[in-house]
């Protein structure tokens, strides 16, 4: 199960990194993923006995906000947040463990942000790289980003190494906590406890927001398409200043149904990845299940056998104890 949440995981880091602003036809596409810290030790038996789970945090499921992150970072871009700000964010919550949900969380709320102020306040991913190094993360880092009002300085290098040494420190306990996480969910699953879905409500604001995206797209279109044909049929009998006019307003119109077309690829492209990783999250929460159902199942069987074996047992020693009672 680890193994599988890693990839999905890992998977919306490098989408997040890839994906553009939603709706946008101007923005280039974003720099390549950056690659998958390589994983470190699973922590010793007795370092993983002291980590303590609650229920509630165990039974809480962010597969939305992994399926999110893209959407979250094309947010990010488009509220204006630079390109190599958003990247340092990704970067060091991958690097130190972090769930790509918490990630999602994080960048969400610095586009709201940013996005509220009208502008972004610069040192972005310095500032998350000294939060997370100062052992903050999940919701009470995300409400933090309200609270920043001024741009994060350069790092010195004296600095950036300290915040280094403390982040590798976090990376071995936070890896070890996610272990233990998934652990304690896998048993509260199996005995019959159901997983809740966190950041539902902002991941379906986000479904109906890139809906509305591709609606409005596809709207600008129809109207551009039509005013082509208004045009064409116009120029057949036009002369002079106005056909010289309508065919600046005809090759305008092109290009900007050119830039609408690939908004509504690029639109519809985001749409199909999120589609696919839903469905691939499902498979993956339907295969978990049956796994869990099929090893119930061998226990109960095991737990027969055991019981038909005493019971066997019992009669065989019953009869025995009959037999040497019997009179000769």
């Amino acid at each position: 199960m680890h193994k599988h949440t890693v990839s999905v995981s890992a998977g919306a880091f490098a989408l997040a990194l890839l994906l553009p602003a939603a709706g946008r036809a101007d923005l280039p596409p974003g720099p390549p993923p950056v690659t998958a810290a390589a994983a470190t030790p699973v922590a010793t038996a007795s370092a993983s006995a002291n980590i303590k789970i609650s229920d509630e945090e165990a039974l809480n499921d962010d597969i939305l906000a992994v399926i999110d992150l893209p959407l979250a970072a094309a947010d990010a871009r488009s509220a204006g947040v630079p390109e190599a700000d958003l990247r340092e964010a990704l970067t060091v919550t991958q690097e130190v463990g972090l769930g790509a949900g918490e990630a999602s969380d994080l960048v969400a709320e610095e586009a709201d942000a940013t996005a509220k102020r009208g502008k972004a306040n610069a040192g972005f991913g310095k500032w998350v790289r000294v939060q997370v190094a100062s052992g903050l993360r999940g919701p009470k880092l995300a409400a933090k980003i309200k609270d920043r009002k001024e741009d994060t300085k350069e790092l010195t290098a004296e600095e950036a190494d300290k915040l280094k040494t403390k982040l590798d420190a976090l990376s071995e306990q936070y890896r070890a906590r996610r272990e233990k996480l998934i652990e304690k969910r896998q048993e509260l699953v199996a005995k019959g406890q159901k997983k809740v879905l966190v950041a539902k409500e902002r991941h379906e604001k986000r479904q109906e927001k890139l809906a509305s995206s591709s609606a409005a797209v596809t709207e600008k279109s129809g109207q551009v398409e039509l005013r082509l044909r208004e045009i064409d049929s116009k120029l057949a009998t036009a002369t002079g200043e106005e056909k010289t006019r309508l065919e600046i307003e005809k090759k305008r119109l092109e290009a900007l149904g050119q830039r609408l077309d690939k908004a509504a690829d690029k639109l519809d492209k985001a749409e199909d990845k999120l589609e696919k990783k839903e469905e691939k999250a499902e498979d993956k929460l339907d295969k978990k299940i049956e796994k869990l159902d099929k090893r119930e199942e061998k226990l109960e069987q095991r737990q027969d056998k055991k019981e038909a074996k005493i019971e066997a047992k019992a009669e065989k020693a019953e009869a025995k104890k009959d037999k040497a009672a019997a009179p000769q």
